[in-house]
């Protein structure tokens, strides 16, 4: 699955800076000063708020409220990370390189982080994935999922992220699969509503890149309805039924 399906979104991100000398004012001050080899090995992706990226971000957008944004993650004295840098797109033209090689960096960086991947058994169905990285990218693994998973998913998946650091997934494989939602909704309020990190309390349809909101409403626990986009409607009729 490629990370660069562009849109009006994605190409605001890849826009020129501000003009003038950026070697004054954070953070270009900060990541003009890193050695390039030390600066590539801290490059990450975070999710973001899509409505609070800047003309001059550099981002894979996955809908119209969130986005994994690009940034260098600096590390303290302690080893830890300490503070996230944005990588503003003006600034690539500098390191003679693109903001897609630098998403890739990011990407290849991110498969080396501490990420814990459980599959959990739901009889016929696809099993329910959890992923958790307690590190920096957190849910922003969702562009890489397919990868983290070590499965395909031509379908998509149904996503939960409830928290910053989680992420739910159950891959789209026949019909049945679909009938994961109510049970994924349940799961991702319980988990969300007590999360002082909490995400979202939606549930998602991944696919293509795009993470759609199902808009789910529920009743007294149960699934009342849903509202996907016209492409979910039409990959039911498609998914084999056994």
């Amino acid at each position: 699955m490629s990370i660069f399906r562009r849109n009006k979104a994605t190409d605001s991100s890849f826009s020129a800076g501000p003009s003038g000398d950026c070697t004054t004012h954070s953070p270009c001050r900060e990541l003009l000063a890193m050695p390039a080899a030390e600066r590539d090995g801290l490059l990450r992706l975070i999710m973001a708020k899509t409505s609070e990226l800047g003309p001059d971000a550099i981002s894979v957008y996955l809908n119209d409220e969130l986005s994994a944004r690009l940034v260098v993650m600096a590390a303290g004295d302690s080893g830890r990370y300490q503070r996230a840098y944005p990588v503003l797109a003006h600034l690539t033209s500098r390191w003679g390189v693109t903001p897609p090689d630098l998403l890739l960096r990011a990407v290849e960086n991110m498969r080396r982080d501490n990420v814990e991947v459980n599959a959990h058994d739901q009889g016929e169905n696809s099993p329910l994935y959890t992923v958790v990285d307690q590190g920096v990218s957190g849910a922003a693994h969702l562009v890489r999922l397919e990868q983290a998973l070590g499965v395909d998913l031509p379908y998509g998946a149904i996503i939960g992220i409830p928290r910053e650091h989680q992420i739910l997934a159950v891959p789209i494989r026949k019909a049945g699969d679909v009938a994961a939602i109510e049970a994924m909704l349940r799961l991702v309020r319980d988990v969300g509503s007590q999360a002082s990190d909490r995400l979202s309390l939606d549930v998602f349809w991944l696919h293509q890149g795009r993470l759609h909101p199902l808009h789910a409403e529920s009743k007294n626990g149960r699934l009342e309805q849903i509202f996907p986009p016209p492409e979910f409607r039409q990959l039911l009729e498609q998914l084999p039924r056994d």
